[in-house]
C-alpha cells in the first residue's frame, strides 16, 4: 500500500478559513493535509508542531498580510528547512512577503478558481518535489546497542504519538519481536544471556523497543525478513532455545494476514528497521555479544521511500524462492522455527 503525502500546513489562526479551504482542496486518496486543529492539547503547543514537521513529508506555510508578521512562521520554516524538509510556500495574496520567502519560490493560488488550484496542488506536483529533492537525508547515530534501543523507542513512539502508525519492516536477526516481553526479572531473561552479563538498563531498553515497534506492527502489519544463524551462533543450547520461543510466541499470536516473514539463512550481519515510511534506522556494525553498534536513523521520506522499495523486492524474492506465499510465509516460519530448535535439541 502507498503511503499518503503528509503535508503540513502552518498558518495564522486569524486565516482559519483560507486553511479550512486549503485542506480540502489538498485533500485526497494520496494526501493527508494536517494543521493546528488536529494537534491534541495539554502536552505542549510548540514541541507537538515541532513532531508534526518533523514527520511531514513536506512543510506548507501559508502567507498572507497575518501571517508574515509572526516570526513563528520564520522559525517553522527554518525548522524545516533544517531538517531538509521541502518546503512549499503558498500564498492568496498579490505581494509576495520578505525575509526568508525571498530564497523559496511561493504558489499563489486563488480559491475563486478551482481548476486552477486543482492544478497547482496536484498530487504530481508534490511527488515530483519529493522525487528532485536533491539534498542528502539527515542521519542521526546511535553508537551503542542501549542507545540504539532508546531511539528506536523514541522513533517509534514520537511517530505514534502524532497518530502515525506504519508497517515495521525488519531485517536481520530474529527481529527485535524475539526480545522478550517479560519484566526484567522474569526467566526467561535469564535463559536469553545465561552466563552472559547484561544489565537491568539493557534489559529494560531492549523490552521498550519491542514494545514500541509492536504498537505499530498490531496496528499496520510486520513483514520480516528473518537470519537466525548469527543471531543464534555462538549462544548456548538455552539461550538459543530462549530467543527461538520468544519469536515463536509473537508470531503465533500475531494475526496471520497482518505478517509477512521468510528465513534468510545467509550469514550477512545486517539490521535494517523501517516503520512506515515514518523512520529508517540502519545498523553498520556487529560484533559478537555486543549487537549491532553504530546505528543510523532518518525520518527522510525520499530515502526511507526508495529502501521500502529494495526490502519489499529481497522479501518477494526470498519468499518466490522458498516456494512460499506472503499467505502462508506466518506458518511456514513458525513451522522452521520449531525445527530450528529441535535440531539444537538433538
Amino acid at each position: 500500500m502507498q503511503e499518503k503525502i503528509r503535508i503540513f500546513i502552518s498558518y495564522s489562526h486569524e486565516d482559519k478559513d483560507l486553511v479550512e479551504q486549503l485542506s480540502l482542496a489538498l485533500k485526497n486518496d494520496r494526501i493527508e493535509p494536517l494543521w493546528a486543529t488536529k494537534l491534541s492539547g495539554g502536552t505542549g503547543f510548540d514541541e507537538q508542531i515541532k513532531i508534526f514537521i518533523e514527520h511531514a513529508h513536506i512543510f506548507m506555510p501559508l502567507f498572507t498580510a497575518t501571517s508574515s508578521a509572526r516570526g513563528w512562521v520564520h522559525q517553522e520554516i527554518g525548522y524545516a528547512m533544517a531538517l531538509h524538509i521541502p518546503v512549499f510556500p503558498v500564498t492568496t495574496e498579490n505581494e509576495l512577503p520578505g525575509g526568508m520567502l525571498q530564497m523559496i519560490q511561493i504558489t499563489k493560488i486563488d480559491f475563486n478558481n478551482p481548476s486552477e488550484v486543482k492544478k497547482k496542488l496536484a498530487v504530481s506536483v508534490f511527488e515530483a518535489l519529493l522525487l528532485h529533492e536533491q539534498k542528502s537525508p539527515l542521519w542521526e547515530l546511535a553508537q551503542f546497542e542501549e542507545e540504539r534501543a532508546i531511539m528506536m523507542k523514541e522513533y517509534a513512539s514520537k511517530a505514534h504519538n502524532a497518530r502515525y502508525l506504519g508497517i515495521v519492516r525488519q531485517k536481520g536477526g530474529l527481529s527485535s519481536f524475539h526480545i522478550p516481553d517479560k519484566y526484567i526479572w522474569h526467566q526467561e531473561w535469564k535463559d536469553r544471556y545465561g552466563d552472559e552479563y547484561k544489565s537491568l538498563f539493557h534489559k529494560k531498553v531492549q523490552r521498550e523497543e519491542r514494545k514500541a515497534l509492536e504498537i505499530h506492527a498490531r496496528d499496520s502489519g510486520c513483514r520480516l525478513i528473518i537470519s537466525p544463524s548469527y543471531a543464534t551462533d555462538s549462544k548456548t543450547k538455552k539461550s538459543t532455545e530462549s530467543r527461538i520461543n520468544a519469536l515463536i510466541e509473537f508470531l503465533e499470536n500475531f494475526p496471520r494476514k497482518a505478517v509477512v516473514a521468510i528465513l534468510d539463512h545467509s550469514s550477512v550481519h545486517e539490521s535494517v528497521t523501517i516503520v512506515g515510511d515514518l523512520f529508517l534506522a540502519e545498523s553498520t556494525t556487529y560484533k559478537n555479544k555486543e549487537g549491532f553498534t553504530n546505528t543510523f536513523f532518518t525520518r527522510n521520506a525520499s530515502e526511507i521511500s526508495k529502501r521500502i522499495k529494495d526490502f519489499d523486492e529481497e522479501l518477494t524474492d526470498l519468499l518466490k524462492e522458498a516456494g512460499w506465499t506472503e499467505e502462508n510465509s506466518k506458518m511456514k516460519a513458525i513451522a522452521e522455527l520449531k525445527l530450528r530448535k529441535d535440531q539444537i535439541n538433538r
